[in-house]
């Protein structure tokens, strides 16, 4: 499993940031659209509603430029849909699109706009809240990742799914 260390420099290597706000945004977002595709985290790092929006604290500040080689396909695949989706918007417009959404916003809640919060936002209030917006069709798109499938396992399985279902299949077929 990869680190948001290892997400943060993936992310660097493409060369579109512009600043702490959009990085810690895109990294937070590529966290979200991970729990909401996979039902799985990207990285185990805690993500905190901080006053300009998510914030992965082991990240802020942090000016490591090291490999970003690290991530698997699948993983790159993950960020990458979140770079086309989000990578040219500015830290700015990241950090509003992020305070209107109900992750953040909860653990936010009635705090003054000068506030101070570390809560964290919660695996499960991001994958609740991803994955509705990705049935409704809004957000990035992650390209399938390729399967090598074993067609004999397969046919193997189908078959033995007819034969279980055949009964039922036969009535619905009437």
């Amino acid at each position: 499993m990869a680190t948001a260390i290892d997400v943060m420099r993936y992310i660097k290597s493409q060369q579109i940031i512009t600043g702490e706000v959009q990085l810690q945004k895109l990294v937070y977002y590529a966290q979200a659209w991970s729990l909401a595709w996979d039902g799985t985290p990207l990285f185990h790092d805690r993500i905190e509603a901080w006053r300009h929006g998510p914030v992965v604290r082991s990240l802020y500040k942090r000016g490591d430029d090291a490999d970003a080689t690290v991530l698997n396909p699948h993983e790159r695949a993950t960020v990458d849909a979140v770079l086309d989706h989000y990578g040219s918007m500015y830290g700015a417009s990241l950090r509003e699109m992020s305070h209107d959404e109900k992750p953040w916003a909860d653990v936010w809640g009635d705090r003054p706009a000068d506030g101070v919060c570390s809560d964290e936002i919660t695996h499960d209030a991001m994958r609740r809240f991803y994955t509705v917006k990705a049935l409704h069709g809004d957000g990035p798109r992650r390209a399938p990742a390729h399967v090598q499938a074993d067609y004999a396992e397969v046919r193997e399985i189908a078959g033995a799914n007819v034969e279980r279902w055949a009964t039922t299949l036969a009535i619905l077929g009437q």
